[in-house]
């Protein structure tokens, strides 16, 4: 619930902010219209909130972005910042801390876009939301191209240790990859997969990544095709044929029980 002010300076500025996402959505509107194509903004603050007869103070930081995603020049052409620019941003930034479990889901603020935005939450607590502006918000606002906006929760962050880099010898025997194409509900996505194979407890298991992603053709409306690559590799010793079968085996049945179907 958000904090009135008693003596406002505007109707505009009547109640203590909740969120930094109006403000920098102002900051860019201020850029694009003097001409301004290619913004990146960023800013570390407080938002406020009424809890009974209190009120309660949260640090926040938030991130903005919106043109190009890299300088043309002769070697590159101009490509426009995605979900997946600001995506990167967040993750580096999620990165630097340690946690059991973080993953992304789609439960965003009604003012992003339903279909390009997410909810990272790690070990149980929201700690981020970010995506592209709604278009009905940014139409509103007159912002003439796509907005990307990330808010941080700081104070849900600062809960847990920075990561502290840790030194592993190079391995000495040889990793094997097994390669899975599935066809999932979109409903599925790709945090839950993950979750559910790292659920497995595969002890020589190193990596679980999609690979390709693809809709239409042959796959039904409402479903899409994911390759799906497991590397798996010992550090004592050369990993038998038999083992990594059986692996892949679990993999498969728990992907299956997921819903998903395998294909040939």
């Amino acid at each position: 619930q958000a904090i009135k002010l008693a003596n406002p300076l505007s109707e505009e500025a009547s109640v203590m902010r909740t969120s930094m996402v109006p403000g920098m959505l102002n900051m860019l509107a201020y850029n694009l219209n003097r001409g301004v194509d290619n913004v990146r903004l960023f800013e570390a603050g407080k938002v406020f909130e009424a809890a009974g007869a209190e009120s309660k103070e949260w640090k926040r930081i938030c991130l903005a972005a919106t043109g190009s995603a890299v300088t043309p020049n002769v070697h590159q052409a101009p490509r426009p910042i995605s979900f997946f620019d600001i995506k990167g941003d967040v993750e580096n930034l999620l990165g630097g801390f340690q946690f059991n479990t973080l993953y992304y889901d789609a439960h965003t603020a009604e003012y992003y876009h339903p279909g390009r935005s997410a909810r990272a939450v790690m070990d149980g607590a929201t700690v981020a939301q970010f995506g592209q502006i709604h278009p009905d918000v940014a139409a509103g606002r007159k912002l003439r191209q796509d907005v990307f906006i990330a808010e941080l929760y700081l104070d849900r962050l600062y809960k847990h240790e920075l990561r502290q880099p840790q030194y592993e010898p190079l391995p000495r025997h040889p990793a094997v990859e097994r390669d899975f194409s599935f066809i999932f509900a979109d409903s599925v996505v790709f945090e839950k997969i993950q979750a559910a194979v790292h659920g497995l407890n595969l002890g020589e298991l190193r990596s679980f990544v999609p690979v390709e992603l693809f809709r239409g053709g042959a796959i039904p409306a409402g479903r899409y095709s994911i390759l799906l690559r497991a590397t798996f590799q010992s550090r004592e010793r050369t990993l038998r044929e038999d083992e990594v079968a059986q692996w892949s085996a679990q993999i498969v049945k728990a992907l299956e029980k997921m819903g998903g179907t395998l294909r040939a």
